[in-house]
């Protein structure tokens, strides 16, 4: 692919001298390079199922083209788009910058970068809000309304089994005999989705060198709740790093000023985004509690500090977000104390 990147340069930007070019990061779904030339640096992703899109509603880079477009014109940071070359599935950015939330979070205080962090999320909520009628053609499959449904019950299943067990392994004593019931009423009390990113995570927020907070990844639009998007932008998991920890930067505060600013775009009471964030926070923790047990009996697995990573979700179980009685009560069945 370096060879191709080179031909492209030299056609389409032929007064830039590449000086070099580095792989800095590789996922499933694409491989990023980070291009230095004489006087600029540039990013180019190589989207690996671009191809197999290609001239649909929801084709990868003709729809980043226009989230990007619609975001910049709001307000919203994300690296400008320099040019496509759609015949070998790249797009060529600016480049943004070295760090992700996640690696900020992992090796210093994120606290600073909170509130730039939780407006910018804001900003692109209201956002794909004010087009949502123009970027709804294009949802990706299997990211449609109807599909959140079944994706969120084929994710929450799993906890639904176990639950009465994991509570049990963190308090050391039997599990409430309401406490399945009030799990149930808090997974199927579900406000209406919004339309938004579907890769939500706290290594696709990326900061420049005067720390201003970008949002990456925004090929691939669909429907799902904007707090559990927050929740899993906001919490940094060190998935990458062997001896990570787990950093959330949501607090009641914070939790707060983001109820009133997205309360104005969805003309709804403070109160009640509150209390959906809030369950959405405690759901997510339970999810990864879930997930490091499974890990903790897993032979040779890359984490090598479980034990810390279930102290850490715990502890994000037991504190709330909201004072919201339902979510409260449930909070309790995890107090080992």
């Amino acid at each position: 692919m370096t060879k191709t990147i080179h031909q492209i340069f030299s056609e389409q930007f032929p007064d830039q001298t590449i000086a070099s070019i580095n792989q800095v990061s590789e996922s499933r779904y694409h491989t990023v390079w980070k291009v230095t030339t004489n006087d600029h640096i540039f990013a180019v992703k190589h989207h690996l199922f671009a191809n197999l899109t290609r001239g649909k509603p929801y084709d990868l880079l003709n729809v980043e083209q226009r989230v990007n477009a619609h975001l910049s014109e709001d307000g919203v940071s994300t690296p400008s788009i320099i040019t496509t070359a759609p015949e070998h599935s790249l797009v060529i950015y600016e480049w943004w910058g070295e760090h992700t939330l996640d690696d900020i979070c992992q090796t210093t205080n994120p606290a600073p970068f909170t509130d730039n962090i939780i407006k910018t999320i804001c900003t692109l909520e209201k956002s794909f809000h004010n087009h949502t009628q123009e970027l709804a053609p294009h949802v990706a499959p299997g990211c449609a309304l109807e599909d959140l449904q079944t994706s969120w019950h084929e994710t929450i299943q799993p906890l639904c089994e176990i639950l009465p067990d994991l509570t049990a392994y963190i308090t050391g004593k039997p599990a409430p005999s309401n406490l399945l019931a009030q799990w149930a009423d808090l997974i199927n009390n579900h406000a209406n989705a919004t339309l938004g990113p579907t890769d939500y995570n706290a290594r696709n927020i990326v900061f420049s060198k005067t720390d201003k907070p970008a949002i990456l990844e925004l090929a691939k639009i669909g429907w799902d709740w904007p707090e559990r998007r927050l929740v899993q932008y906001t919490t940094s998991l060190g998935a990458h790093h062997p001896t990570g920890h787990i950093v959330s930067l949501l607090t009641p505060s914070c939790a707060l000023d983001y109820a009133n600013a997205t309360a104005l775009v969805y003309h709804t009471p403070p109160e009640t985004i509150l209390a959906r964030l809030d369950k959405h926070h405690l759901i997510f923790h339970l999810i990864a509690l879930h997930t490091c047990l499974i890990a903790l009996s897993t032979p040779d697995h890359p984490w090598k500090n479980i034990e810390a990573r279930l102290t850490q979700h715990t502890n994000q179980i037991v504190q709330g977000l909201s004072n919201h009685p339902p979510i409260l009560a449930f909070r309790q069945h995890f107090q080992t104390e």
